[in-house]
């Protein structure tokens, strides 16, 4: 327990600093004034693009699972989604995401390790979805956003940086995945240096890593997986777009891919469960570069984290609820059938 603590502790430091940073220079009149003028039309437009979202990853993950489990049911892939999703915002150390691959071995009968090998391949097309909303803006971007120069720089140092690592981590995987037979003999070699018990380890571990590869074996679902992944992340920005208008914030479509662009990279910092703070700072700092106020970026900033985790968590709940799972189950991976 000590140890679980102090590995979460940097993140709780990390998400009160910055929560404590955006309550001490909050403009409260001004935010209480764009809180008080927002359009909830546009706020409900915003949630409901942006809770698409989990049916894509859903869809996307039914794709990418086509010959490791053929007959994975979307409806079931989304409840898995849906409350994978929930525990990332409750629990600390994304642990939906070792959540959602137990439910999806609870529902396919599919062997947890490639599963967990597809949620890898996932974070890849999830890059190369944030590498296409970097050049949509790029794209987008009016001829007035060039008194950003430094804002378009450091974008374009980031979004190269995404955009390498997508490609060689996609690289990677299309080279394991093409070449498992030549693959498997080289680590079969490598593995033999090892005492026999340890080597079959290994060896186990490379055919079930090598096993959920077997989905971008397919041209036609690699390029349905990467469709996906672009309108993924074009989404959510889509939905910031959405919400601008509730505010009555005039800013380019750019601005909104920006935005998605900078919260990706924030959200992986480590930080407490909830996402406090840091989310918030992030998103009013992205709208201040972008020439608003102070005070409405962040009743913004307030917004779009409640559109952003408060449909999700609770449709994650009522799921938890209703699959009558608890956290002593997934702590053995014992998750049982579905309901």
């Amino acid at each position: 327990m000590r140890q679980r603590f102090l590995r979460l502790l940097p993140g709780i430091v990390v998400s009160l600093g910055f929560t404590l940073w955006f309550l001490v220079r909050a403009h409260w009149a001004e935010l209480a004034q764009a809180l008080g003028g927002v359009d909830l039309r546009w706020v409900a437009i915003s949630a409901v693009i942006l809770f698409t979202e989990f049916v894509i990853r859903a869809w996307r993950w039914k794709v990418l699972l086509w010959e490791i489990a053929p007959n994975a049911r979307f409806s079931r892939l989304f409840v898995a989604t849906t409350i994978g999703m929930a525990l990332n915002v409750v629990l600390p150390f994304r642990a939906g995401d070792f959540a959602r691959p137990w439910l999806g071995s609870r529902e396919t009968g599919t062997p947890m390790l490639p599963l967990f090998t597809v949620a890898v391949i996932e974070r890849v097309f999830d890059i190369l979805g944030l590498l296409s909303v970097f050049l949509l803006m790029l794209a987008v971007l009016p001829p007035q956003a060039e008194a950003h120069g430094e804002l378009v720089t450091n974008l374009k140092l980031y979004g190269s940086a995404f955009g390498v690592a997508g490609v060689l981590g996609l690289g990677t995987f299309l080279v394991l995945a093409a070449q498992e037979a030549r693959a498997r003999s080289t680590f079969v070699r490598l593995a033999s240096l090892a005492p026999g018990p340890v080597a079959n380890k290994f060896i186990t571990l490379f055919d079930g890593f090598v096993g959920g590869l077997s989905s971008v074996r397919s041209g036609k679902h690699l390029v349905q997986a990467a469709l996906l992944s672009m309108l993924h992340w074009f989404n959510g920005s889509l939905s910031i777009f959405a919400l601008m208008h509730a505010f009555g914030i005039s800013l380019p479509f750019a601005a909104s891919c920006f935005t998605t662009v900078a919260i990706a990279l924030t959200v992986a910092l480590p930080q407490a469960p909830g996402f406090f703070g840091v989310f918030h700072v992030a998103i009013e700092k992205t709208l201040v570069l972008w020439g608003q106020d102070a005070g409405p970026a962040q009743a913004f900033a307030i917004i779009f984290w409640g559109v952003s985790f408060l449909p999700i968590t609770t449709m994650g709940a009522f799921y938890w609820w209703k699959e009558r799972l608890s956290l002593a189950l997934l702590r053995r991976g014992e998750v049982g059938k579905p309901a």
